[in-house]
């Protein structure tokens, strides 16, 4: 069984530098652009399921690959992004903000801590393991969903290398369940 993780295509917010998290942006012309290309790039990948944040920048990501698959496409609340609360629409070098990126229990101020985020990623997950164990599964979410995916398949990940990990948009990480 295989995972292939894939961040959506770029947004405005990403192009600005600007915090996302729970705001719906939809793909710009780039972004577009990196789902059609990564629809190639996996054009003759098996897949058996895919799977979606129904946030409209990874859906509309999903749809795009799936051209190439004509499959389900199951739209999952706990592949969402990470609510950064008041953040949201705010930039990424903002002083408080950078501070508040190590905090891994402190949520953010009405928002989600990287805790909360585990706490509903990890499960399903978990669930993907036990019932599709012999399936090869697309997932489409975000950038710091892939932080958490990546630290449930990396046992021995700095806190550091945690923070600053970050997929490119439409960059394809394929994991395998041990």
């Amino acid at each position: 069984m295989s995972i292939y993780y894939i961040r959506h295509g770029e947004t405005a917010y990403n192009l600005a530098y600007l915090i996302q998290g729970s705001i719906d942006a939809p793909l710009n012309e780039k972004g577009i652009a990196q789902a059609r290309a990564t629809r190639e790039k996996l054009r003759d990948v098996h897949l058996d399921m895919i799977f979606s944040s129904p946030l409209l920048r990874a859906r509309k990501t999903a749809e795009i690959i799936n051209e190439a698959h004509h499959l389900p496409i199951h739209f999952v609340d706990a592949l969402k992004e990470e609510r950064y609360g008041d953040f949201e629409g705010k930039s990424r070098q903002g002083e408080a903000y950078l501070k508040q990126r190590g905090s891994f229990a402190h949520r953010y101020p009405n928002g989600e801590s990287y805790l909360d985020v585990a706490a509903r990623v990890f499960p399903f997950l978990d669930y993907l393991k036990k019932e599709h164990r012999d399936k090869d599964i697309l997932l489409v979410a975000h950038g710091g969903i892939s932080r958490i995916v990546n630290a449930y398949f990396v046992d021995d990940m700095e806190n550091e290398e945690f923070v600053s990990y970050l997929l490119d948009n439409c960059e394809v990480k394929r994991y395998e369940f041990k």
